[in-house]
């Protein structure tokens, strides 16, 4: 190629990309095509090549130019003065170059008349589109409207509550089966009729309710068309054009059932569901009542009772007795309080209450008691079986001024509990003193797990010491709270822990100290104890005796220590075994096996339990007292509990069982006891319970 060709090819290129370049400025002033430049410029480069082939074929074909003028439309090409100055662009570059001007004028008519026929083309589809999208709109909005109107005619035919459509003056249009159902009456008795007309007339404002209503849900008393009356909420909407009233809606509830079904929730609320008597928050209800209309001179009495064996009449002829004995014994007592100012409930299982006002010719307490077991007493048959139930009774009579309502009810219910400890058909009254400790006793008793808990109650150690020389040869763990004040006669921590159930978690807990303090014990007191005898004490309580785990939770302790079981003293409660409450016999038993020194404690001395030491090889026994609170050294020698005491010392010993006693209270006594032959005690006279560190202390 010569260099001329050369320059001439490249002179065209230059040109090619001008009129593009121009052709692409045209485009950019006259619309917006969202796509990018180079991707436009490559579009009309294009274009023009078809131009220029139509010009130089030799036979010129016009239409080309329509087919440009086409895709000029389809790429989006359509602004206002795009066709004019691409005509105009592309006639003055055609010529430029020399094409013919005929072919040239006749290429852009028909480019202009493709654009025309493809823009009008273009505008006839967007139109049908348009009326194609509109009726289609129409079509969806009716069916829309159909929908919803069925909806609402659904709703207003089957909805439970009634609804009415009126006019402005409240004149019924049209109302649904629910509300002919509430007025009790038939469309034609509601013709020219308004809402407000079947209002009662004991309401307030019923004559402003017979014309126009805009209200919110409001109870009101109806009339039905038969006379009846009915409780309703009722509520009105008014439906306003330009604030002009077109229409109402009326809503009306009926509360009937409503207010039938809260009646009776009501009294199943108050009362128990067996017996219709009054349940325990309506007796408290009727308990404040009564004791707040109460004179200074009036009193009230209170009986709790409580059904005796109740569970074994469940148990023997089943449920359906019990429930019908209850029944029985529910109408018995209010057959015989019928003629008191009385209240009778039944606030438990087997516990009823009754309250009366008490009047000028109301019984004693006593006759009031014997009265109800009378009463109760007096069988009711089942088949051939006549089953009568006795009742426990805790009773108070007191004025106004003596207690409250509340007191009142808890100080029955503390008489009863005393009844019921003394057994079956038993009552008691309130009494001031034994109420008042029974309280200290309870408040400490129910406080001690919080004690726990918060890490008050700690393991505290007695000292065990041999009485022949008072010298310490063993240590007896046991809980302690640290500072607090026991008043005599109540009970100590451990006693306390076994009225609520505490001492079942007690036991593994003072079993689990056993591991780390042993080997202290064994090497502060093993050569005062003597050989392979115990140096740590551990007595359990009846529930601790009767525990399943005792002999795994022993076993553990025995093993974390790594020292002979024998250096452990392990005694269970005598009543827990000779009862065989639980495990305590099979534990008795396990631990003896495993080499634990095994001893009872509450030994009374009685052949059972003297026959039990010997048949589960108990080597040690701790006497309970046998004075009952008197000092032994203070009997005389021929007094018959001395004697009774020596010869069941002597007979223990012969069995070669160690005899121990607790509650030593000075050494005068420790003389006494180890003059009798027992040999070792533990109480005040050798030291009050203490820490780790003061017992070891006092050692050295």
């Amino acid at each position: 190629m010569s260099a001329a060709s050369a320059e001439s090819g490249a002179s065209a290129r230059r040109g090619r990309e001008e009129r593009v370049r121009a052709w692409l400025r045209v485009i950019a002033a006259t619309v917006y095509v969202p796509h990018g430049a180079e991707e436009i410029a490559e579009f009309l480069n294009g274009r023009l090549d078809l131009l220029a082939a139509a010009i130089d074929d030799p036979s010129f074909d016009p239409e080309v130019g329509a087919v440009v003028g086409a895709q000029l439309v389809e790429y989006g090409l359509t602004g206002e003065d795009t066709l004019r100055r691409t005509v105009a662009l592309l006639v003055e570059e055609m010529l430029s170059v020399g094409a013919d001007g005929e072919r040239v004028a006749r290429l852009c008519a028909a480019l202009a008349c493709g654009y025309s026929d493809a823009l009008r083309r273009r505008t006839l589809e967007q139109q049908e589109n348009m009326k194609l999208a509109l009726l289609s709109a129409k079509q969806r909005a009716d069916r829309d409207r159909r929908a919803s109107e069925d909806r609402f005619r659904g709703v207003f035919s089957n909805a439970a509550i009634g609804i009415a459509v009126t006019d402005p003056d409240g004149r019924f249009l049209e109302v649904n089966p629910a509300l002919l159902e509430i007025l009790a009456c038939t469309r034609a008795d509601l013709e020219g009729r308004a809402i407000g007309e079947f209002v009662s007339t004991e309401e307030p404002d019923q004559q402003s309710l017979i014309g126009l209503l805009d209200r919110r849900p409001d109870r009101r008393r109806l009339v039905r068309w038969n006379g009846e009356a009915a409780r309703v909420y009722l509520s009105t909407s008014v439906v306003r054009e330009a604030g002009e009233p077109l229409y109402q809606v009326v809503v009306v509830q009926d509360l009937s059932e409503v207010e039938l079904l809260q009646g009776r929730l009501s009294h199943q609320l108050l009362h128990d569901a067996l017996t219709g008597l009054a349940n325990r928050v309506h007796f408290h209800s009727r308990l404040e009542t009564a004791h707040g209309q109460c004179g200074p001179t009036d009193t009230l009495t209170l009986l709790c009772l409580d059904l005796d064996a109740f569970g074994m009449v469940n148990n023997t002829h089943g449920h359906a007795v019990g429930d019908r004995l209850l029944s029985v014994v529910a109408e018995r007592l209010k057959r015989l309080f019928a003629d008191e100012s009385a209240t009778v409930a039944r606030v438990g299982g087997d516990e009823f209450a009754v309250l009366v006002r008490d009047g000028s010719d109301t019984p004693s307490v006593p006759e009031l008691v014997e009265a109800v077991q009378a009463e109760l007493g007096e069988p009711e048959y089942h088949g051939q079986t006549g089953i009568a139930v006795g009742a426990t009774i805790g009773v108070v009579r007191a004025r106004r001024a003596e207690m409250t309502g509340v007191e009142l009810f808890r100080a029955a219910e503390a008489a009863l509990r005393r009844a019921r400890a003394t057994g079956g058909r038993q009552w008691a009254e309130h009494d001031e003193r034994l109420d008042k400790r029974a309280r200290v006793v309870g408040r400490a008793a129910t406080g001690l797990p919080g004690s726990w808990e918060n890490g008050d109650l700690v393991v505290a150690y007695a000292p065990v010491a041999r009485l022949r020389d008072q010298r310490t040869v063993r240590v007896r763990a046991l809980p302690h709270v640290p500072g607090a004040r026991r008043l005599t006669g109540t009970p100590t921590v451990v006693e306390l822990a076994e009225l609520t159930g505490l001492s079942a978690a007690l036991g593994p807990w003072l079993l689990g100290d056993v591991g780390p303090r042993l080997p202290v014990w064994w090497r502060l007191f093993a050569q005062a104890a003597g050989e392979g005898r115990p140096v740590h004490r551990v007595l359990l309580t009846p529930l601790q005796s009767a525990d399943e785990n005792l002999a795994g939770a022993v076993t553990r302790a025995v093993a974390e220590s790594g020292l002979a079981p024998g250096l452990l003293e392990i005694g269970l409660d005598t009543g827990a075994v000779l009862a065989s409450r639980g495990d305590a016999q099979d534990n008795l038993r396990t631990l003896t096996d495993i080499g634990v020194a095994t001893a009872l404690h509450g030994f009374s001395g009685g052949p059972r339990e003297v026959a039990a030491v010997e048949r589960y090889s108990v080597g040690t026994v701790l006497l309970s007292d046998p004075f009952d609170g008197w000092r032994p050294d203070w009997l005389p020698a021929d007094a018959v509990p001395v004697a009774a005491t020596r010869d069941l010392v002597d007979r223990l010993s012969a069995l070669d069982v160690e005899v121990g006693v607790l509650g030593v209270r000075d050494a005068a006594e420790a003389s006494w006891w180890s003059g009798a032959g027992v040999h070792t005690g533990e109480g005040p006279a050798f030291g009050e319970p203490t820490g780790l560190e003061e017992v070891v202390s006092a050692a050295k």
